[in-house]
């Protein structure tokens, strides 16, 4: 018991140390300087890559790799690695209707029923997308579907619909690496957006704001680049576009079109839902907007503004392709450049699956995916319509430790029930599947709708402070579904012993090369071999006769790897 209570002190020991370290990227000095020359094509670039263009990878692929050279890792990345997974069957009942039934109480029973296979649909398919990102047969689709997912972001607490929620998600996949044009096209139709941004109270007559003005600042130009006015007429050209009462389909109602004529941005027409669209991404500030949002989401630090309107310039030459945009950068060796490797932070999804990742381990997803959402990105529920801040807002002091204690649950070091932890939310009393009126259009303006958003947010922020936001039964469920307690199948003293590892250098170097994004700085190394002799210490082993200890071996294995694990570089990539 002694010599296990040491790992929890080592990290928070450490947690005041990795704030500092894991600050903004540093300024970009030579960000306007002629282009460098191309860097050579070794294991960090390669490594770097793939934190970026996917969720990390073990020291064999990385090797394989730099064979491979830039080319054709690069193709390999926009293409897949292999056959895609096995699709999700999504097969839910219709929701149940007060007219059928024969009774109050038989309805309620009905409702209730739903409302369970609604969630157990929407656990089965979140651990089914983590799946995906598991395996990296498709790592850079995945990546950028975790991307779409916070930029158009909708939540399943607002929508109460797992079928839209999973066809959103579906859509994601779907265009993740195609036409942006297509893709926001898509989403504006999509019941689930419909939903989310009240477009179904959008009426000719009675317009709502709420798409048309997300649509302008977040999705496509940004604050400042329109008037409240170009907003007013936008609605207008949304009307018409309706789900139907489940939300598992979405239409256009032509009589609650507004067919007349609207000035948009300096346009003027009869314009709808498609010429909106055109209208926007016309406007030269469209490809400023996503170009800088997909250099932030992949560099981690904002562009120079030569930088952008390079890239900007690009997307509109490509008419909005992402596939192209994302090969250029990722063949242009300022994406490598020292400022931009290692100084952004992961993103809870990013880091679980990456450790899942690099410890070779088969983790239940769903597992993964509860974890995520305790360390602050629960996927399906974003904080507000903005979708998570990420960067430096991933990391405080409590949260590191909780990532130390999520990595601790997966080796097996600490207790899942220590770390994730039933609350009293019933199933049935979900709140993402509440009913609720619908709303009056009157009261569901712009100031409503955040305000909605800060109240979720608030309260999001409140159950991280506590340590236990409401994961409802889904704990639960998931020992149901495992039919025991999670335990991880991996022999750490077996994997290092056919390595030829037997020091305690030996060891440390290669557990941090095999679990690290980045390189171990030498502080980090030497208080890891300071840990490590100390646990021989205590058994009376001597330096390079560890592995000979067996059990006592993988013990002592599993919590150096918790140490790595919770170190400031671990939560870079």
């Amino acid at each position: 018991m002694q010599r296990k209570s040491r790992v929890p002190r080592l990290c928070s020991a450490t947690a005041a140390l990795a704030i500092a370290m894991l600050a903004p990227a540093r300024a970009q000095q030579a960000a306007n300087a002629a282009l460098p020359a191309p860097p050579a094509w070794n294991s960090r670039n390669v490594e770097h890559l793939f934190n970026r263009a996917g969720f990390g990878a073990r020291p064999a692929e990385i090797t394989s790799a730099v064979r491979e050279g830039p080319e054709k890792l690069v193709g390999e990345l926009l293409a897949g690695f292999g056959e895609p997974g096995e699709p999700f069957f999504l097969d839910t009942s219709p929701r149940p209707s007060r007219r059928d039934a024969t009774s109050e109480e038989a309805y309620k029973k009905a409702i209730d029923e739903y409302r369970r296979e609604e969630r157990r649909v929407l656990f089965g398919y979140s651990g089914w997308w983590i799946d995906q990102m598991v395996a990296g047969r498709d790592p850079l689709r995945e990546k950028m579907v975790l991307f779409w997912h916070g930029y158009f972001t909708s939540s399943a607490r607002d929508v109460k619909s797992t079928v839209a929620m999973v066809q959103q998600n579906q859509l994601f996949h779907r265009l993740a690496l195609g036409n942006f044009r297509e893709l926001i096209g898509s989403v504006i139709r999509d019941p689930a957006m419909i939903e989310y941004l009240d477009n179904n109270q959008n009426r000719r007559g009675n317009p709502n704001e709420n798409l048309a003005r997300e649509l302008m600042e977040l999705f496509s130009l940004g604050a400042g680049n329109y008037t409240e006015e170009d907003i007013k007429e936008a609605a207008r050209a949304l009307t018409g576009w309706r789900t139907n009462d489940d939300k598992s389909e979405s239409a256009y109602v032509p009589r609650q079109h507004d067919s007349g004529t609207k000035t948009i941005l300096g346009r003027t027409g009869r314009f709808d839902a498609k010429d909106l669209v055109d209208i926007l991404l016309d406007q030269p500030a469209c490809p400023r907007w996503l170009a800088g949002k997909l250099l932030v989401y992949f560099e981690g630090a904002e562009p120079s503004e030569a930088r952008l309107a390079e890239y900007a310039a690009l997307l509109k030459a490509q008419n909005y392709e992402i596939a192209p945009f994302l090969r250029h950068l990722f063949l242009d060796p300022r994406f490598y450049r020292d400022e931009i490797v290692g100084e952004r932070i992961s993103g809870p999804v990013e880091y679980l699956v990456g450790c899942t990742r690099r410890l070779g381990l088969d983790v239940p997803p769903q597992l993964l995916w509860l974890g995520a959402g305790q360390l602050g990105q629960r996927l399906f529920d974003p904080p507000n319509v903005k979708g998570w801040e990420g960067g430096e807002a991933w990391i405080t002091t409590s949260s590191l430790l909780a990532r130390g204690n999520m990595a601790g649950m997966l080796l097996g070091v600490v207790h899942m029930e220590d770390v994730l932890k039933d609350d009293d939310l019933a199933t049935e009393s979900d709140p993402t599947m509440i009913d609720s009126p619908a709303p009056d259009p009157a009261l569901e303006g712009a100031k409503e709708r955040r305000a909605k958003d800060e109240q979720r947010e608030k309260r999001l922020k409140a159950e991280a402070k506590l340590g236990k936001p409401e994961i409802g039964g889904e704990l639960s469920a998931l020992k149901r579904l495992t039919g025991e307690f999670y335990y991880p199948r991996m022999n750490l003293s077996a994997r290092l012993a056919r390595l030829d590892v037997a020091t305690d250098a030996q060891i440390v170097d290669r557990l941090a090369d095999e679990l690290l994004p980045v390189a171990l700085s030498s502080e980090s190394r030497a208080a890891l071999l300071e840990f490590l002799a100390g646990e021989r210490k205590t058994l009376s082993i001597a330096d390079g006769k560890l592995l000979e200890s067996r059990s006592k071996a993988e013990e002592v294995l599993r919590r150096l790897a918790h140490l790595i694990l919770s170190l400031p570089e671990a939560q870079l990539g």
